[in-house]
């Protein structure tokens, strides 16, 4: 009953999103925006931003490249980074938790830190899946039981790539959009299906293997399209590696850079804001008790504490923003919980014994299938190795100057997985940080456009844009800095440029 009831809730208000974003195009098309307002010419204006993750910095970046003197960051917690998360070891070693590797296609990243001068290399990232109770082992770098699948796994990638590419061009992207392409429409789910993928593979090999670069093991719903991009980043063909690039040190010093010249309010959890528009030019913003008074505001943060804030505050926002805003649902939300709590820990008895110095030298990633027999549900414990490759630890590991630097995720409904309590630092907490994967949030993704720049507000970040992802957030805040006046910063390089039209045509245009 209780499944029925939320899938009723769900296709409810997916409706009401679609009939709403039709009203509001027609109302647009007839009228134009009635609540939006003209880019800032004033370079002395002030802009705050809410959030301190790579989308809210990303816009706080093209802003003060284009001469934006008063940008201000405001970020809840003790430093900006976002889903890229950090941890000081007990050796005063600090090393990434998240957001720890990025694929060549991520073309504005990538010309970012050459910009800022920061120092990359290239990383292997091979997984390691076992399940014990069927005794069977995938992984990359061995041979595979499931020849007659992963050849059915791989002409489904290759009708998906060469329709998109058919429809978009033959350079990879991620932002390749058409709206006559039918695989934007088919769920990888079912197109898999379609092509005789196994529940059994698609539970005990497909999702895990994919559910650590999605955030989610709820990967049903995700358009069939994404499969070339999917498969380019990290096949499930076992002899293909995946390859990719990392910093040198870590993540916090590509946000020192990125906001050398903005003011950060870190530690500081905005509850209030109101908004008065005195004309269709003049808006004045006000946060929580400061006595400064700002012209614009761009919201990257999650969307409950923005709509939380706002009503607080006493603004009044459309039926579209507000329904948009509300219906964003997160991997908590949808009772996701593989990817939830993290434990940072030294114990590497967590690891089988007999592949252990394998796994601690070589793989990136091992992921541990079960099966509960109560609920007849498959689910697994999926351990970070981050000593095994992260390039600032990696050597001092293999010189035995450190033990094993490992983290655990497993769900909190779920038996505890055995670690040694006394090899346990830290832990890691993503809720409220991964939106859901579901057809609604990436409806929502392709309808915020509608209401961009409502009386002087803008959104980025992750709960606005299709996916997750490094690039895609960092390329939704410049594509907010644009319409408040900025000028995208690597109009020099064409490729670059060429994602950033394409991310534009599908979010924002």
């Amino acid at each position: 009953m209780m499944n029925v009831l939320y899938w009723f809730q769900y296709f409810l208000i997916l409706i009401k999103i679609v009939l709403f974003s039709i009203f509001t195009y027609i109302k647009i098309r007839l009228f134009g925006k009635s609540k939006s307002i003209s880019s800032l010419s004033n370079r002395d204006c002030q802009i705050a931003i809410i959030g301190g993750g790579i989308g809210g910095v990303g816009a706080a970046y093209a802003l003060v490249e284009s001469g934006y003197k008063n940008v201000t960051i405001f970020e809840a917690r003790e430093q900006l980074g976002g889903n890229a998360k950090t941890h000081v070891w007990q050796n005063e070693i600090t090393t990434g938790l998240s957001v720890l590797a990025w694929p060549e296609i991520f073309r504005n990243y990538i010309h970012l830190l050459k910009k800022l001068d920061i120092q990359t290399t290239t990383v292997q990232l091979p997984f390691f899946l076992q399940n014990k109770t069927d005794n069977f082992i995938f992984a990359h770098g061995k041979s595979s039981d499931y020849k007659r699948e992963l050849f059915r796994w791989n002409q489904m990638v290759k009708l998906v790539r060469q329709v998109t590419e058919f429809l978009c061009g033959t350079e990879r992207s991620l932002y390749h959009f058409s709206i006559v392409n039918p695989f934007n429409y088919i769920p990888l789910r079912l197109l898999s299906m379609l092509f005789g993928i196994s529940n059994y593979f698609w539970t005990n090999i497909v999702v895990p293997m994919y559910a650590s670069s999605f955030l989610s093991t709820k990967l049903s719903f995700i358009p069939s399209s994404i499969l070339p991009t999917l498969d380019s980043l990290i096949s499930l063909q076992c002899e293909r590696i995946p390859t990719m690039q990392s910093w040198c040190q870590t993540s916090i010093d590509v946000f020192e850079q990125m906001t050398r010249n903005i003011i950060k309010k870190t530690n500081h959890h905005v509850e209030k804001i109101r908004i008065e528009k005195l004309s269709n030019e003049q808006i004045r913003i006000f946060i929580d008790d400061e006595s400064t008074v700002y012209d614009r505001i761009i919201f990257a943060c999650n969307p409950k504490a923005t709509m939380q804030a706002l009503n607080y505050g006493q603004t009044k926002t459309s039926s579209l923003l507000n329904l948009l805003l509300s219906s964003v649902t997160y991997s908590d939300d949808d009772n996701d919980t593989s990817l939830l709590d993290g434990f940072i820990h030294r114990d590497r008895n967590i690891l089988p014994k007999e592949y252990v110095d394998e796994l601690c030298r070589t793989y990136a990633n091992y992921i541990d299938i079960k099966y509960d027999k109560q609920t007849e549900e498959f689910y697994h414990y999926n351990t970070f190795i981050l000593s095994s490759w992260l390039p600032n630890v990696n050597s001092m590991y293999r010189d035995k100057q450190i033990e094993p630097m490992l983290v655990t995720y497993a769900s909190y409904d779920k038996p505890m997985p055995a670690i040694d309590s006394k090899k346990i630092y830290g832990k890691v907490d993503n809720r409220g940080a991964h939106p859901s994967l579901s057809f609604r949030n990436q409806l929502i993704a392709l309808s915020i456009r509608f209401v961009q720049g409502e009386d002087g507000m803008f959104f980025c970040g992750n709960s606005v844009t299709p996916a997750n992802g490094h690039d895609l957030s960092l390329l939704s805040g410049f594509a907010v800095a644009e319409l408040i006046g900025a000028k995208y910063p690597f109009a020099d390089n064409v490729e670059a440029w060429r994602d950033y039209q394409r991310f534009k045509r599908m979010c924002i245009n």
